[in-house]
């Protein structure tokens, strides 16, 4: 399977699709992941890069991963326009998935904004939901030690990805999503070993930073 995931910080911090291959090698299906992001850029920055056009039209994916801005999250118009136009210049042998993100630690309130706009984005294009943010959520209240966030209260801690990555795999092979068994999956994957070259997501003097 040859995935493409278009996003921001959020599916590269911890390399969400690095996660996302390592669980579904370990049911059986191989996965070649490519990763266009760009920190703070949502889905609509992504339709003004050539490589994205390249990508999609010529890069004979099997699926493609959509993630938009989350904190703070635009609203459904925005998701709709941009999601809409990437669904249209997706191949029809391409299945799109939409990675639904989490809402602020601080605003566990915004989630219902940002999942009723991925459910209809879903809807209008017959995507398939990967509901992260929802799963999320419902972990954070079963699993009250657990830290899902990384120390701005935003981007994901390394369960948190790993939380992601579970999510969407099973989204992937059509398996059954629900908290624990997630929970568990991410549990597992928050072992993986990544190459020490890769840079990743640092608090520096206070201050978010890559190294």
């Amino acid at each position: 399977m040859k995935l493409l995931f278009l996003g921001n910080s959020h599916t590269f911090v911890h390399y969400v699709p690095a996660r996302v291959k390592a669980f579904c090698e370990s049911h059986g299906q191989p996965v070649e992941a490519v990763m266009l992001t760009h920190p703070g850029m949502g889905l609509d920055w992504h339709l003004k890069q050539s490589q994205t056009y390249f990508n999609l039209i010529y890069g004979s994916y099997d699926g493609v991963v959509l993630q938009h801005n989350a904190h703070p999250f635009p609203g459904k118009e925005s998701l709709l326009t941009a999601g809409k136009q990437l669904a249209a210049l997706t191949p029809s042998s391409t299945k799109l998935y939409l990675y639904m993100t989490w809402s602020e630690k601080t605003n566990p309130e915004g989630q219902t904004a940002m999942t009723e706009a991925y459910e209809a984005l879903a809807e209008e294009t017959g995507a398939v939901l990967c509901p992260v943010g929802r799963v999320w959520w419902q972990v954070a209240k079963a699993h009250p030690s657990e830290e899902l966030y990384f120390s701005d209260g935003e981007h994901s801690s390394l369960l948190g990805a790993s939380l992601s990555a579970a999510v969407i795999g099973r989204a992937l092979l059509g398996l059954e999503i629900t908290t624990e068994v997630c929970y568990a999956d991410a549990k597992e994957l928050e072992k993986l070993p990544l190459d020490s070259r890769m840079i990743d997501l640092v608090l520096r003097n206070g201050k978010l930073d890559m190294a």
